[in-house]
């Protein structure tokens, strides 16, 4: 159901952007539903979403308590009754990531949001960037099939800050790896 665009995670994707452009509220999509506007087909069970902390604030006003619940004892999770999906909101310009391994990588304001379908998403570049510092194995899995959907060369690393370069490559040298051990089947099978 998913990836026909219909189910519960679909459906609170819809709800956000309907409620968020009707209070203008900026705002950026980020995590599997970013990395699905840039063609990689993954499946996920909430939604990630980035906006400036004063309209985080708003954001709570207007619509937590109608709309939208909020989780309890986690400040920027929320819960949509309608679908029973949650959400994260993270604020613009903070540390993203593992904060123990870097401290240079801020979540994206939402003015660096494109537009895909309509919807604003963060960039290919910016989506890679927040998964790499994650440091999270999941997340790096993301990014070699990214980089396979996109066919992304090693130099597409020179865009990031150095410490995230260098995960890059290794996600690229593992895409390569991969390819090397499950290579595409390009000539028919010899006939017997």
């Amino acid at each position: 159901m998913f990836f026909q665009d219909e189910g519960p995670v679909p459906e609170t994707f819809r709800r956000l952007r309907k409620l968020l452009a009707d209070a203008k509220i900026p705002y950026v999509f980020v995590g599997a539903v970013a990395a699905n506007a840039h063609g990689f087909r993954r499946s996920t069970e909430d939604v990630d979403l980035c906006m400036r902390r004063e309209d985080l604030e708003r954001f709570k006003r207007e619509l937590v308590g109608t709309e939208f619940a909020p989780v309890e004892g986690r400040p920027r999770k929320f819960y949509d009754p309608a679908t029973q999906v949650t959400f994260d909101i993270l604020v613009a310009g903070e540390i993203a990531g593992n904060t123990r391994k870097q401290r240079e990588v801020r979540f994206p304001d939402p003015s660096e949001a494109e537009l895909i379908d309509g919807a604003p998403f963060v960039s290919l570049a910016r989506l890679i960037e927040l998964k790499l510092v994650t440091w999270r194995y999941q997340d790096w899995a993301d990014v070699v099939s990214l980089i396979r959907i996109h066919n992304l060369d090693e130099s597409f690393g020179d865009r990031f800050n150095p410490l995230v370069r260098s995960a890059y490559l290794q996600c690229y040298d593992q895409k390569v790896e991969e390819d090397r051990y499950n290579p595409e089947i390009d000539d028919p099978p010899p006939e017997a």
